[in-house]
């Protein structure tokens, strides 16, 4: 059986995706990556307020994955725009 998970992740490009480390020794936090799956998550309105207010783009990181053999089938990271 497949399913298909949808979240939206914010960044600086699909390359710079913003993420959050509690145990970052720079305090904030906040670093960027290349990996969805390290990413912050997001609702559509969380992502879209978030983005204005910190000058980042919002992209739709979609994911489709075989529950019977636990793998990912297919995997999408599409630019919603600024």
């Amino acid at each position: 059986m497949k399913r298909t998970k949808v979240a939206y992740l914010l960044g600086k490009s699909s390359t710079e995706l913003l993420a959050y480390d509690d145990k970052d020794s720079k305090g904030s936090g906040k670093w960027f990556t290349d990996d969805p799956i390290m990413a912050e998550e997001h609702g559509a309105d969380q992502a879209s307020e978030k983005a204005a207010k910190e000058g980042l783009e919002v992209f739709l990181w979609q994911v489709t994955y075989d529950t019977k053999q636990k793998m990912i089938t297919g995997e999408e990271l599409t630019s919603m725009g600024s």
